[in-house]
């Protein structure tokens, strides 16, 4: 069996210098705390020929991804 021999380490030079520190700052509590809270319009207007006009785009749409494929 062969003997290894000791390795020799060399003591790292320290350099003299100041430490550079980051300050650390404190996020808000108020603004990480989800409260769940949901306001809903009650004067809530449906424009009817809007939405069908948007259906039938949607449909349109898809039918034309269906011939493609």
């Amino acid at each position: 069996m062969k003997s290894k021999k000791a390795k020799t380490e060399k003591p790292k030079s320290k350099k003299a210098g100041k430490k550079i520190t980051k300050k650390r700052t404190k996020k808000s509590a108020i603004s990480s705390v989800d409260t769940g809270i949901v306001l809903i319009d009650d004067d809530l207007e449906i424009d009817a020929e809007k939405e069908l006009e948007e259906r039938r785009a949607y449909l349109e749409e898809a039918r034309s991804q269906e011939t493609s494929d």
